[in-house]
């Protein structure tokens, strides 16, 4: 595919010379997400991203592939970000000394949901039915399960969670139920609380769930 010249737009390309790429680069991560909320991923086009970040559209082209390049961008770094507002939760619950896992689990949780309603849209496009990138949603629990895979073993090895436990199945099935939850929920908000979502990924985890009856 030939590259556009991003001399193509003359009103919009000298604006922005000498601009910072990695400047650059945030502004079409962000004309890319306001975009794709509005549109969904497969009605916005690269050169729509270009101009709603200010620039040509060939300049689009020096920083990404292509908009599937630019969306699995967005997508990453909003998983990042969950990560460490998880991390962050865990660790503020951890910190109570009168917590325990279930405490740390359900801080996590609930951060979960605090990102999932911060998010809707983005949700929507990679998770909800008839999903726009489904690919993508299979590479992000890719990338999910092992970590809870990691985190199963470990708590099998200490004794606390069921010898018969096969912890790949396991983490499987629980990436699958958080993101099929969520993602309903996002669209069926007024069908159970955040307080009832919560309590749900607890109840139905191998481990938390045992604590949580026994509590």
């Amino acid at each position: 595919m030939s590259v556009p010249s991003p001399s193509a737009d003359p009103a919009v390309a000298p604006r922005h010379a000498g601009r910072d790429p990695s400047a650059t680069r945030q502004r079409f991560l962000d004309a890319g997400t306001a975009l794709f909320a509005r549109r969904g991923l497969h009605d916005v086009t690269s050169a729509q991203i270009a101009r709603e970040a200010g620039f040509a559209t060939g300049t689009f082209y020096l920083h990404f592939k292509d908009k599937q390049a630019l969306f699995r961008e967005i997508v990453f770094g909003a998983l990042a970000e969950l990560r460490a507002r998880q991390d962050r939760a865990g660790e503020r619950a951890a910190g109570d000394l009168a917590s325990g896992d279930l405490a740390v689990f359900r801080a996590r949780a609930e951060e979960l949901l605090a990102f999932a309603e911060d998010n809707r849209d983005l949700i929507r496009v990679v998770f909800g039915r008839g999903g726009e990138s489904a690919t993508l949603g299979e590479e992000i629990l890719d990338e999910i399960v092992p970590g809870i895979e990691s985190v199963l073993r470990w708590r099998k090895d200490r004794g606390e969670a069921p010898a018969s436990l096969h912890e790949t199945a396991a983490a499987q099935a629980i990436a699958g139920m958080m993101v099929r939850l969520v993602a309903w929920w996002i669209d069926h908000p007024d069908d159970a609380t955040r307080d009832d979502v919560v309590e749900t990924l607890i109840r139905m985890h191998p481990i938390h769930g045992v604590s949580a009856r026994n509590a």
